[in-house]
Order: structure tokens, then sequence, then C-alpha cells
């Protein structure tokens, strides 16, 4: 009888144990993966230097012997022809005064008039409307994030302008009529009142820019393509001049212009006359711009000054003078790989096994960059048979091989 009992228990808890190891071997089906994988995606990696750059022009002074209130009407930037009025000048305040104003509302009649013509169409698309107003205001917030005031107006009035362009699309009845009438009887009231003024005009033709800053002048920019790390060094320490009297500001007269910069020999890599890269400027509102290697000079052989030369010019270009900059040297794009999933076949051929459904497939790549843990792969090689965007790539797995079936 002790024995049946003792039988009893042990088969009780052999079901038991059998029970709980097949709940665990379920419970590990469910989480096992056979293979593990990553998603082959785009990635671009720079290499990238440091250094601080001067900005150098071919400039020339705009003198004012009058004196009073100065007014620029040109934007800065702005392509300007000998001759042409870029400045205003104004004996006092209460005539200045007027003179802006009356800009204002010439502008405000305008943009209401451009508003109320719209009141008659009704061919709108809601969604390119919704869409024009995101657009809109992620441009707003792109100005103020990148410091640049002078342009917040103008994103303003637009974001204005496409919110109003909606209400009428919606339906809504907008009196465009009260206000245009409103803002030009104030236009004609204005008009009566003196802004008298003397004008300011460009001596030489090329690109206007408001104001001085006594650094003008040093750097000869026809001789920069021979400039040395020691050249570059002494325009870096900034020695400022005095500008002639009454410079109110200066033309840009050669539409081709320079950043000096000093680099460490070591970094420059490829780098060589007639590339083309793009310069980071991290603190300044132009962000970034493409230039391209106009002289590359050693001097001791730690140190070379690099040239580089580009010919775009809007408002905030032409405020640039000494800034921080990032060099963009080279620059790799390319399908980005784990280095742990790169097999090589019995061709000889360098690849990766790639989960299509539950086949392995072997795949091959064409390294254009190696990281310390990652590759760069051409993201189209143009021939079947290679690793293309999104495949799914077996970074860890056993026993794998081309066809195999997972299971």
């Amino acid at each position: 009888e002790k024995d049946k009992i003792l039988a009893k228990k042990i088969g009780v808890g052999l079901i038991v144990v059998f029970v709980f190891v097949y709940i665990i071997y379920q419970l590990y089906m469910m989480v096992y993966t056979p293979v593990e994988t990553e998603i082959a995606y785009d990635y671009t990696i720079e290499d990238t230097v440091d250094t601080e750059v001067f900005v150098a022009r071919e400039e020339s002074y705009i003198t004012n012997n009058k004196k009073g209130t100065i007014i620029s009407v040109a934007s800065d930037g702005s392509r300007v022809a000998k001759g042409e009025e870029v400045a205003v000048v104004f004996s006092d305040t209460a005539a200045a005064d007027t003179y802006i104003r009356l800009n204002e509302l010439s502008q405000s009649i305008e943009r209401y008039k451009r508003l109320a013509s719209q009141s008659d169409n009704y061919t709108f698309d809601i969604d390119d409307l919704n869409d024009n107003i995101d657009t809109s205001v992620m441009e707003l917030m792109d100005v103020i994030s990148s410091g640049n005031f002078d342009s917040i107006s103008n994103n303003l009035n637009d974001v204005r302008d496409q919110v109003v362009t909606r209400q009428i699309a919606t339906g809504n009845m907008l009196d465009f009529e009260s206000r245009l009438q409103e803002l030009q009887a104030e236009y004609d009231e204005l008009s009566k009142k003196s802004s008298k003024h003397s004008s300011v005009v460009a001596n030489k033709p090329g690109y206007y820019i408001s104001g001085v800053d006594g650094l003008e002048q040093i750097v000869d920019c026809s001789k920069v393509k021979e400039y040395t790390v020691d050249d570059i060094y002494e325009v870096l320490k900034g020695r400022t001049e005095k500008p002639p009297e009454g410079s109110i500001g200066k033309i840009v007269t050669d539409f081709t212009w320079y950043f000096l910069c000093i680099v460490d020999s070591n970094n420059i890599g490829n780098l060589e006359v007639g590339d083309k890269i793009t310069v980071n400027l991290p603190y300044s509102s132009v962000n970034s711009v493409k230039a391209t290697v106009y002289a590359i000079n050693e001097n001791t052989g730690k140190e070379s000054s690099v040239i580089l030369s580009c010919n775009l010019m809007n408002s905030d270009i032409s405020s640039l003078r000494r800034e921080n900059a990032e060099l963009v040297i080279d620059s790799y794009s390319g399908l980005k790989i784990s280095s742990s999933a790169i097999r090589v076949n019995e061709d000889g051929e360098k690849g990766v096994f790639v989960q299509n459904g539950n086949l392995v497939e072997f795949k091959k790549v064409n390294i254009v960059y190696s990281g310390d843990d990652f590759i760069l792969s051409e993201t189209d090689v143009g021939e079947d048979g290679y690793v293309k965007l999104y495949d799914n790539i077996i970074i860890a797995g056993k026993d794998l091989y081309d066809g195999k079936i997972i299971k």
C-alpha cells in the first residue's frame, strides 16, 4: 500500500514537472526569434572641421555729407545699379516718421486690395490652404529660431494672409472695403505733410549693405589666393580701420566673395582646389552655404590656409564677417548596416543575410564607408542581388545560409 501511495505521488510530481516545463517552453517559443534583424535605411555621415572664418568682399564705401535721419530704401544684399537710390536723408525726425508711415500704409493698402480680390474666387482647395498655413507657421518658427528678426514681420503677415484666405474660402464675410477706406484716408491725410528728403545713391553697381564695421579694407581680394596662415591670423585679429567720414553703407562690387580660415593640415583629407563643400554656420541666421575651394596654402606644414569662394548673396549673408564655422570636408551617404551583419560567400563577395518572409536570402553590399561598428552600402547599385532600402538585415542568427527556411 505504501508503494502505491509513493508511486502515485511520484506520478503526480512528474505530471506537475511536465506541465511546468511545457508552460515554460510555450512562453519561450512566444518570445523566441531564430534571428535578430534591423532595417536598412538611408544615412549620411560627414567629416567636419571646426574653424573660424573671416568673410572678405570687394567693398566700396557709400558716403553722405548731409546731416539728418538716414533711412535705407534698398534691402541689405539686394543688387543695385550705379546711381540707384539706396537711402534717403531727412532734416528732421517728423519728416522721417511721415515717410516711414506712408510706406507702411502703402504696403497695407496693397495687401488688403490683394486679399479683397480673393473674395470673388470660389475655387479654393481647403486641403491646399491648410497646407499653406502649416508651411507659413513652420517658416515663421524657423525664422524665430534662427534669430533673423528682420524677417519676422513679413512671415507674420504671410501667416495672417493664409488664415484670411482660408476664412474667405469657408464662406466668412470679411469687410475689406471699410478697412481699405480707413487706410486710404490716413494715407491721403498724411501725404499733405512734408516728407522732404535728399537721396543717397550707389556710386557703383553691386550688392548694397547698410552700415560699416571698419573691416572692409583689411583684405586685398585681388591677392586673396596667395594668403598664408600668417596672413589669415592677422586678418582674424580684426585690425579695424576708421571708415571715411560720412560712411553710411557699402557696395559689394564683385559678385564673388571669400571665406578665409586656418585648418589643421591633418584634417584636410582629400580636399582639393575646385571641390564644392558645405560651410555650416551654427551661430548665424545663414545656417549653411555652399562654397568652392579657391586655394589651399601650407605654411608650417602643421596648418594650412584655406580660401573658399562663393557668389551667393542675400540679407543674411551680407551680415557675415567673422564667424565660427564647420567645414564639411567629406560626406558619405548609403544604407547603414551593422558591421556584425557582414558575411563573405563562397565566391568571396561581401554581403548580408536578409530575411524575406520566412526565407534567408544573401544580398551583396557595395561599401562606400566603413565606421567603427557599421558600414554604408551604396543605396542604388542598379543591379539585382544587392541590399535595398528597407531590407530586413539579419544581424544575429545560427547556421545561416542562402535559401534557409526560418522556422
